[in-house]
């Protein structure tokens, strides 16, 4: 289906020739590759969102088979993207566009009034908010412990904190939906996004005077959500970060991308054995 398809080239910003040390490991961690190399994994990558879509096809079909659609809730959702080569990067635990931002379907039951069909609603979420938007919909409370919001009843969120890995890979992020500030605390670097301008996030206004008052705000939001560890990175309110060390080029010698066809490990034939013991 995409063998001869053209593919949208890998995105290139300003920001892409200096980069943090954090994403500096990541681009470390992989070859360069060429461009027919590149348009050859996006290829790829779009035939598996396809074999997936098949894959969902089924399971819609036979929950109508069986008179079940109209009674039951359906989410899609993804755990996260893939950079593509996109600035340079792959893979995942980033807080770029590519890796950070998923797909969210949500169809609500026959009688559900609260999902109305093809609509749109751009609201800030996480994979946190899926369950208590489940728990909504099902009619029952939510535990006190969550943290999560429903997006199909409880108020918009102003602002949205994620984060990833820690040390000196440590990668922060908050948005208001239109602006975004990445902070990533090894050598103290920011990069800052008008996606509303820039969607593909080509342009860090983080150092530009004009920004200066987003770059704050932001910085101070992302401040009161930090906890733990990261605490030791900011000074009266302010994020100062941790000194970098050298992203050295790592060599992958336990081939870490390759998968065995035991991967993961098949359940034991008696329920009652141990997988690998005596």
């Amino acid at each position: 289906m995409y063998a001869r398809r053209e593919m949208r080239p890998a995105i290139r910003g300003d920001w892409n020739d200096d980069l943090p040390p954090a994403l500096e490991r990541v681009r470390n961690s992989w070859p360069e590759m060429p461009e027919v190399r590149l348009a050859a994994m996006r290829r790829a990558f779009h035939a598996q969102c396809t074999l997936i879509d098949h894959q969902l096809r089924l399971v819609i079909g036979t929950l109508r088979e069986r008179l079940l659609l109209d009674d039951t809730v359906l989410v899609f959702t993804s755990d996260h993207g893939d950079m593509l080569g996109d600035h340079g990067l792959f893979a995942k635990r980033m807080m770029l566009d590519g890796s950070a931002r998923v797909p969210l379907l949500l169809m609500g039951t026959a009688a559900c009034r609260r999902i109305l069909p093809s609509t749109v609603d751009d609201r800030l979420g996480g994979m946190q908010d899926i369950m208590p938007t489940l728990l909504a919909l099902a009619g029952i409370a939510r535990p006190k412990s969550c943290t999560g919001r429903s997006l199909v009843g409880d108020a918009p969120r102003e602002t949205l904190y994620c984060e990833a890995l820690e040390g000196q890979a440590a990668m922060r992020m908050v948005t208001d939906g239109r602006w975004k500030l990445i902070w990533h605390p090894a050598g103290n670097r920011f990069l800052l996004f008008d996606r509303s301008a820039d969607p593909d996030e080509t342009r860090n206004l983080s150092d530009v005077p004009a920004h200066a008052g987003e770059r704050e705000r932001l910085s101070s939001v992302l401040a009161r959500e930090l906890y733990g560890p990261d605490l030791a990175m900011v000074e009266n309110g302010r994020l100062i970060g941790c000194e970098a060390e050298p992203a050295a080029a790592r060599h992958n010698r336990g081939l870490s991308g390759q998968r065995g066809l035991h991967y993961p490990e098949p359940p034991p034939d008696d329920p009652g054995k141990v997988v690998g013991a005596p």
